[in-house]
């Protein structure tokens, strides 16, 4: 449950608005939060990472959700430096014209335990078009226990095959919804695949991932 909790904020990340730490307000608010010391560390991580071009409101929003959890200093400063870390591989693995969105959910899904290589794999069978949902699913398909190689391949294929995002999002709850039913991670994520492999038609949605694949005709 925590590991599925800690998905769903780093879903809330991605989803909040993208903040410069050149707002002072930012600054403000850690050190407010945090106190003297450990704001200080947190910022000069988030001032290395802005330097280098890496978005900086994730580190900024998991060191105030550290707070607000009342986790020890070591903690917070140790997450953080975790997640820049992340951004740095994910950017390695998807490219340096990867959005700050897809960054954020590389460094998720790297820090679930996810390879690099599966992101450059990703990369590859998505080129254009965002990657952020397809790297949330993989996230969170390993938060629900499917095992990291699994879930890979799971999302891989499926984006191999044309799925759009809405496709992803079905094939992820229909997936957890067999889970919660008592039935092995492993093989809910493989009967999840089949099912949406039985209705995406390869030839449509390809060169498209933004939209919405054909459903193959029943004959």
């Amino acid at each position: 449950m925590i590991r599925i909790l800690a998905v769903a904020m780093g879903t809330w990340f991605l989803i909040a608005p993208a903040t410069s730490f050149g707002d002072e307000s930012e600054e403000a608010r850690l050190r407010a939060r945090l106190g003297p010391e450990l704001a200080t560390q947190v910022i000069e991580v988030v001032q290395s990472a802005a330097a280098q071009g890496l978005p900086t409101s994730p580190l900024v929003a998991r060191a105030l959700e550290g707070a607000s959890r009342q986790a020890s200093g070591a903690a917070i400063l140790q997450a953080v430096r975790r997640h820049a870390a992340g951004l740095v591989a994910a950017r390695r693995a998807l490219g340096p014209n990867a959005r700050p969105a897809e960054l954020d959910a590389g460094a998720g899904a790297l820090l679930a335990g996810v390879p690099e290589d599966s992101l450059v794999s990703l990369k590859r069978a998505r080129p254009s078009g965002s990657l952020v949902i397809p790297l949330i699913v993989l996230s969170d398909f390993v938060a629900r226990g499917i095992p990291v190689v699994s879930a890979s391949s799971t999302v891989l294929a499926a984006t191999r095959a044309g799925a759009a995002d809405p496709a992803l999002l079905r094939m992820r709850e229909r997936i957890n919804e067999r889970i919660l039913r008592g039935e092995a991670p492993m093989g809910a994520s493989r009967e999840g695949l089949r099912e949406l492999l039985t209705k995406t038609d390869p030839g449509t949605a390809k060169g498209n991932p933004g939209r919405e694949p054909r459903e193959r005709r029943r004959p």
